[in-house]
């Protein structure tokens, strides 16, 4: 999408159009989807965050000037929602049916889950990921290396 037609359609959604954020929100729902639901653990909790997280940004749209801004802005506030959603509960239980890359994911710490689903099945680089968590470089790269270790994952 060029930035002319971002443009329309980012003014479009800021004055309510449902369909033209639904043009954005196509762009940005499948890593905030993936994202969530491997930091949750659970498919309803996942649409949940996924889905307050677009609710809370229909109205903002208007102010953000292009696809990577707009892209930034969703995946911050879905960090947010993830991170209100761990405050609620604290219940590590597993399914007994659980592929064993979940499992694997499901025994890291919530905050490692959340970098870690964010960088791998988000694709989003440190940098990202330091923005959309409010954490510094370092503590994302810290934590991201520790996990992958836990995992064996090898980059």
């Amino acid at each position: 999408m060029d930035k002319k037609e971002y443009r329309q359609i980012a003014e479009q959604s800021a004055s309510g159009d449902a369909k033209a954020f639904s043009k954005l929100y196509q762009l940005v729902y499948r890593d905030m989807y993936y994202s969530a639901f491997y930091t949750l653990k659970t498919d309803d909790e996942a649409i949940l965050a996924v889905t307050e997280t677009a609710r809370d940004c229909f109205g903002a749209i208007g102010s953000l000037h292009s696809e990577q801004q707009f892209r930034a802005y969703m995946m911050k506030t879905l960090c947010s929602k993830m991170k209100d959603i761990f405050r609620r509960y604290t219940d590590n239980t597993l399914d007994s049916d659980q592929p064993e890359i979940k499992t694997a994911l499901f025994e890291l710490s919530s905050l490692e889950r959340m970098i870690v689903a964010m960088n791998i099945a988000g694709k989003f680089s440190v940098d990202d990921i330091a923005s959309f968590a409010g954490m510094t470089k370092i503590g994302v790269k810290k934590r991201l290396e520790r996990a992958k270790q836990k995992l064996d994952i090898e980059d």
